[in-house]
């Protein structure tokens, strides 16, 4: 049996200061990020993390020897998915799900990799960040089927942790039937099982979404925790997190793992 905590966080356009049209790549945000994770996630054994305009510098922001492991990509704005882990975990076999990238700028593919641990191993890992429109469900939906279809390759007898940022809006902004969680569930029903919040982690004075989340498969889900703004800062905490953090929150998920 062995206990571990994930944790999935969206950092606004990182190294290019929170901002995607930036001319040039700088991040004052270095200092903040890296106090909040110290105080807050010390204790996360893995991150999922979206966004990530320089993985260069990414490692300025995360405990000690924490491990990096990503993809490739040729598009010099690309917001990457990264999976990070302890130093005393790894990550064997990471690779992209082919095609979850709809386009060869914008589009962010699914990342996979198996956590081990002394060389045995734990679980498998996805993370996403799924195309972001509010006209984008079908497209959000055609990428988690292909996410779907992979994960049912896997070996069963691995649990499962899926975590990122899904875009899923509400029927408000999207005009469709139904809001996109539900029809993301409808999706992974017979694979995975969403570790429901219910609470908003995109924090935008105008927007008030559900965005970020993490589904498991075989695992026990001892808590799941969106991070409390308001406990942030005395005075405008929205203001300050949004200048010094991201627009996101994130969300942190503790299982026990009993092979």
């Amino acid at each position: 049996m062995k206990n571990l905590e994930i944790t999935t966080l969206n950092i606004r356009c990182f190294g290019f200061d929170g901002d995607y049209f930036s001319k040039y790549k700088s991040e004052s945000r270095i200092k903040y990020l890296k106090k909040f994770i110290e105080k807050n996630y010390a204790e996360s054994d893995v991150f999922i993390l979206q966004e990530i305009m320089d993985i260069s510098i990414l490692k300025l922001i995360l405990p000690e020897g924490f491990k990096l492991f990503h993809y490739t990509h040729d598009f010099n704005r690309h917001m990457f998915v990264v999976l990070a882990c302890k130093k005393e975990f790894s990550f064997i076999d990471v690779q992209t799900i082919a095609n979850t990238a709809i386009d060869t700028t914008k589009s962010r593919p699914v990342i996979y990799g198996k956590l081990i641990h002394n060389g045995n191993p734990l679980l498998h890992v996805l993370g996403l960040h799924l195309k972001s429109g509010f006209d984008h469900t079908d497209k959000r939906i055609y990428q988690c089927d292909l996410t779907q279809k992979f994960i049912t390759t896997l070996d069963a007898n691995l649990p499962v942790v899926m975590g990122g940022d899904f875009n899923s809006h509400f029927k408000t902004r999207t005009k469709k039937n139904l809001d996109d969680l539900d029809y993301l569930k409808e999706v992974f029903k017979d694979t995975l099982t969403l570790a429901d919040h219910n609470k908003a982690t995109y924090v935008l004075p105008t927007e008030n979404a559900h965005l970020d989340h993490i589904w498991t498969r075989g695992l026990g889900v001892n808590s799941i925790e969106v991070f409390e703004l308001q406990s942030y800062c005395e005075g405008n905490s929205l203001k300050n997190y949004y200048n010094e953090i991201s627009d996101h929150l994130p969300v942190s998920i503790k299982v026990t793992i009993n092979n």
